[in-house]
């Protein structure tokens, strides 16, 4: 072996010792590299080629040196040493205990390296002082790849016999709320400070942080006490504090508690509270929370007063029709619950809270209110994305969204059911109303379809009358105050007459023999079913269109004949109808187009002949120019006007005397169109009247007027219908 090797070598065995050295302790390990059946390891306490390794029995040794299999809390030392095949200790092995459950070992992964004389130590001491029973160690050596296991060793955990001992309090007059240490000391069964002792504390009162502490530095135990029950209310008066072990106890300590002193108080309420008047049909009553706090904590058992501070005239609280200041004790939580009695008048609402031990100690409710009432008979409003859809397909959808108010124009009361029946098609049955007094639903197209294309669809919800508050006091009064529309039974009005038809859905509630209001497409009613009652079925009417994509139209002014315009210069009007019958418009967002095509060109000629009739005069004659125009004609400087006849010709009576070349002074005329009334998009809201006065009376959304300019018979004129993600039509138009 030369000099290098054996430097080498004595550097890997000083290195062993070295980490030896340190106990045995260490996390780390010395690893020498891998070896394979065809390499040679060297043991580096002798030199010698390593050709197998062996391990000894664990041997468990106690604080004595004394070979044990009893482990307390004293903790214990497990050994093993391994070897080589001459038996010489092997330095730097990698050994690691293991066990079946229990203790703790000296390093966080239970390996150490063994020294220069191939032996390997380690702590063992239980998790637990208070743990016992039996369980199995075992320990792995490893040492270039060459490995080797000892034989499984049992031990059992054994409890100590200890006292707790010098329980003591670092204050014993302690405010509510307040805190203080607490220590005592662990020992065993010879007296001696005893570590590794969990030790459990109560209270008959408070709370400690930590409850189990484990002893340490020479049996020292310490924990902070709160007066503060667990169910975090604050304890007053005595509160007897213990402390113990598996076995054993420490005298019990007193600690004297001030009494609760309160000295704060919160509105506590998370969220708006929005009431309805007593006849709105919501919640009778509304609850607020004020909360009282000593050193932080929820204060119970003390008196609040609650007095009104700002409140609408007819509102109560504590107790129904009570309105003078009331004396209420904070309950465990230290919450003080009120109870608010709306009347019918709005207004916002400010109770005040006053500490009765200390005045100067307030909270006032914030964001609390009456606003809402019943949805009013003329505070029902609905609007649609669109009110004429397309009948060629299923699933064209329109959105019906409902609005709801009460009298005085606050949102009704959240989760106000608004109910719909539709005569065509499928509508939602209800919708319920947000915070904001709104909900929606949908109408979709599919069968049934009505024959005429049109659809009533009725909404209706539960609500109030209209009324005139003559008396003042926002409340109706029958025989004071006088309802402006009465209404009773109700109809879904299919056939739109205004009057219930049989075979019509129809709503039967109302009790009475009075004349009603008017029945209205928009309301309908039933005659002589109302009261004078102000709560009833409020109900309003919609008409939808379920149009087809194909346009029908009717040809109105400036037309001879179906479809053939009189003249190519100005006005013609016409109506666009989604259906046969003429009841309908098209569907919502269709445009209406015109367009033209100027096929015509015209070269006039112009003769002078004598005039055969009278030999004073000559003819001025035209032949080839446009239809029903003007031709001008400049004879010698002068210029001459000569009206054209549906041929394209034209005579002009001149004085004999007249002479030279005639000269015809002309334009071609371009033909152009425009549409100059009428909705280019049909719009998605519309007024559908009934089928009768839809077709005799007009109505714009059908309606549209032409101006055509300088337009000839020939010229190609056309009106062009789309419909979105439809048909695209075209009709084309003649000039006479």
């Amino acid at each position: 072996m030369d000099k290098k090797q054996l430097g080498l070598k004595l550097s890997a065995v000083s290195l062993a010792v070295l980490l030896a050295s340190c106990g045995g302790g260490s996390d780390g390990y010395y690893n020498q590299g891998s070896s394979s059946e065809n390499s040679s390891s060297t043991n580096p306490s002798t030199g010698e080629e390593v050709k197998s390794v062996n391990i000894s029995t664990i041997q468990l040794n106690d604080l004595n040196g004394n070979v044990t299999q009893i482990i307390t809390s004293e903790g214990v030392t497990a050994k093993v040493k391994v070897t080589d095949q001459s038996g010489h200790g092997i330095s730097g092995a990698l050994v690691t205990f293991t066990a079946t459950g229990g203790v703790i070992f000296g390093s966080s992964n239970g390996a150490v390296l063994t020294n220069a004389d191939g032996e390997a130590s380690i702590s063992v001491t239980p998790e637990n002082n208070n743990t016992n029973g039996a369980y199995k160690i075992s320990a792995n050596a490893d040492y270039d790849g060459k490995t080797v296991a000892a034989k499984e060793v049992s031990f059992s955990l054994q409890s100590l016999n200890i006292t707790l001992e010098n329980l003591s309090v670092a204050n014993t007059a302690l405010e509510s709320g307040g805190s203080t240490n607490i220590t005592l000391k662990t020992k065993n069964q010879s007296g001696a400070n005893q570590n590794n002792v969990a030790v459990n504390f109560s209270a008959s009162c408070g709370i400690f942080e930590p409850a189990i502490v484990i002893s340490s530095n020479q049996g020292n135990v310490i924990t902070s006490y709160k007066a503060i029950a667990a169910n975090g209310e604050l304890c007053e008066g005595q509160a007897v504090i213990t402390a113990a072990t598996n076995g054993a106890s420490a005298v019990p300590v007193t600690v004297n508690i001030a009494a609760i002193k309160a000295d704060s108080l919160v509105y506590t309420t998370t969220s708006a509270i929005d009431l309805g008047i007593k006849s709105s049909g919501s919640a009778a009553s509304g609850q607020i929370e004020f909360t009282l706090y000593a050193n932080g904590v929820p204060a119970k058992d003390k008196e609040v007063q609650l007095s009104i501070e700002n409140v609408p005239p007819d509102l109560s609280f504590v107790s129904l029709n009570n309105r003078l200041p009331q004396i209420i004790k904070s309950d465990s939580n230290g919450k003080v619950r009120v109870n608010l009695y709306p009347g019918n008048l709005p207004g916002p609402v400010e109770i005040k809270a006053t500490l009765v031990s200390a005045p100067n100690v307030t909270a006032i409710s914030k964001d609390v209110k009456v606003s809402t009432g019943r949805v009013t008979q003329n505070g029902v409003s609905l609007s649609v994305s669109k009110q004429s859809l397309r009948t060629d397909i299923d699933g064209d959808v329109a959105t019906i969204i409902a609005r709801l108010v009460d009298r005085t124009g606050n949102p009704v009361p959240q989760g106000t059911v608004i109910s719909f029946v539709s005569e065509g098609g499928k509508v939602d049955p209800n919708c319920a109303t947000d915070v904001k007094g709104v909900c929606s639903v949908s109408l979709t197209t599919q069968s049934p379809r009505p024959l005429n294309n049109r659809v009533t669809v009725l909404a209706y919800v539960e609500g109030d009358k209209d009324y005139n508050d003559i008396d003042g006091d926002n409340l109706y009064t029958e025989g004071k105050d006088a309802l402006t529309s009465n209404i009773g039974d109700f109809f879904r009005d299919d056939d739109e007459n205004k009057l219930y038809t049989l075979g019509e859905f129809i709503y039967k509630k109302a009790v009475g023999t009075l004349q009603c209001a008017a029945s209205a497409i928009q309301q309908p009613n039933v005659p002589n079913t109302c009261n004078s009652d102000l709560s009833s079925v409020l109900r309003q009417q919609l008409l939808f269109s379920f149009a087809h994509d194909t346009p029908t139209f009717v040809w109105n002014s400036g037309f001879e004949g179906n479809g053939q315009i009189s003249k190519g210069n100005g006005n013609f009007s016409f109506q666009v109808f989604g259906n046969n019958q003429k009841t309908v418009p098209m569907p919502s967002g269709t445009t209406i187009s015109v367009a033209v095509k100027d096929n015509t060109d015209f070269k006039p000629t112009a003769t002078i002949t004598p005039d055969s009739k009278d030999a004073s005069k000559k003819l001025l004659k035209i032949s080839g120019a446009e239809p029903n125009t003007v031709v001008k004609v400049k004879i010698d400087g002068t210029e001459y006007s000569v009206s054209i006849d549906a041929l394209g010709t034209g005579e002009l009576s001149l004085s004999a005397t007249v002479t030279g070349s005639p000269e015809v002074v002309y334009q071609n005329l371009s033909c152009e169109a425009e549409i100059r009334s009428g909705n280019l998009t049909v719009p998605n809201a519309m007024s559908l009247f009934t089928p009768a006065s839809f077709q005799n009376i007009g109505n714009g959304v059908v309606d549209y007027t032409v101006r055509l300019k300088g337009c000839a018979q020939g010229d190609d004129i056309k009106i062009i219908s789309s419909v979105p993600a439809g048909k695209t039509v075209t009709s084309w138009l003649d000039i006479k």
